[in-house]
């Protein structure tokens, strides 16, 4: 996936990101988390959180699934990933849970200003308590209005 980052009039360049879900019964794993930008960031941040959502709601979070990698500064055109194994979360309670990953930086033009990105994961759940999990069909899911902040 692909977005542009800046203004209508002052276009800093394209980030584009990676993500892969997986899930092995109740456990959910992002890998992998990949960045690429066309333009230099500061202090990079990958993070991931785990929230108890069914379609149609930004749900809350899941305590103790909060999880961070810390990238640093990367020079443009350079990918930098989530090592050495992604996010991986587990939660084996709820009906249905979905897993969020943020991407956020500076950009040294802008050094006063966080720049973050959150992607969500399609929704997954379970039937009648059965420990397997499974992506639901895609659908219009609410994201938050500030960044991720983990417990």
């Amino acid at each position: 996936m692909w977005t542009t980052v800046g203004a209508d009039d002052d276009i800093i360049g394209t980030l584009n990101y990676d993500i892969e879900w997986t899930l092995v019964g109740s456990n959910f794993t992002s890998k992998p988390v990949a960045f690429n930008a066309t333009f230099p960031v500061q202090g990079l941040v990958l993070e991931g959180l785990l929230t108890d959502a069914c379609g149609g709601q930004s749900g809350s979070e899941i305590s103790g699934t909060h999880g961070f990698y810390t990238a640093g500064d990367v020079p443009a055109n350079k990918a930098a990933f989530w090592e050495p194994n992604g996010y991986n979360s587990y939660w084996g309670n709820g009906a249905c849970k979905s897993q969020w990953n943020q991407f956020s930086f500076y950009i040294p033009q802008y050094p006063d200003t966080n720049i973050w990105l959150i992607v969500k994961s399609p929704v997954v759940y379970s039937l009648d308590g059965d420990p397997l999990y499974r992506f639901h069909t895609a659908q219009t899911n609410d994201l938050p209005d500030t960044p991720l902040s983990g417990d």
